[in-house]
């Protein structure tokens, strides 16, 4: 299999992944673990297939929590976009850039600059600009919007990405090695 087929092959298991959590995961007793389980993909999938494979899932992901009704308001698929690329292009640039690439300290830099990153990102874009700009009519009109959103891109962010990066810095190394195996025989 040539390497462009490889490529494509993973990042679509990946994207298969997520639509299986997205669509199996419903409600709001599973934010934790979906949230988890979609940044130990993304994570994956930037580091072991390769930046575009986690730049394109980054994406991906909002739009189809939006498509799935699990973003009920679409107007946040751009903002949650951006806050998964900073969380990959973090993570990228950290372990590439470490000297002993792939090591335990580019992981766990790599998790916790990543995981404030991310949820700084989400948390000032919703509290500075999404409610008192672009919701600011419902808002208004429905108080609770703005505490629930709030609520929604606060700490369960943080936590997530964390959970996920730990994850990846317990199961990429074996990951790694599996791989290498199989491409040897």
């Amino acid at each position: 299999m040539s390497k462009k087929a490889l490529t494509l092959t993973q990042t679509a298991v990946l994207l298969a992944l997520i639509v299986v959590v997205e669509y199996l995961m419903v409600g709001p007793q599973y934010i934790l673990i979906k949230g988890s389980i979609v940044n130990l993909i993304l994570v994956v999938a930037t580091l072991l297939v390769g930046l575009p494979a986690g730049i394109l899932i980054s994406i991906f992901t909002p739009l189809l929590a939006v498509v799935t009704g699990h973003l009920a308001m679409p107007v946040l698929a751009p903002v949650v976009a951006v806050g998964n690329l900073v969380f990959v292009i973090l993570w990228w640039l950290i372990v590439r850039h470490v000297k002993v690439v792939q090591s335990l300290i580019s992981y766990v830099v790599a998790t916790i600059v990543s995981s404030l990153a991310k949820f700084a990102f989400l948390y000032l874009a919703v509290a500075w600009y999404i409610l008192p700009v672009m919701l600011k009519g419902i808002v208004a009109k429905k108080p609770q919007i703005k505490v629930a959103l709030l609520a929604q891109f606060g700490m369960p962010q943080l936590i997530t990405a964390v959970i996920g990066g730990v994850i990846a810095m317990l199961i990429l190394p074996r990951l790694v090695k599996a791989i290498q195996s199989i491409e040897k025989n």
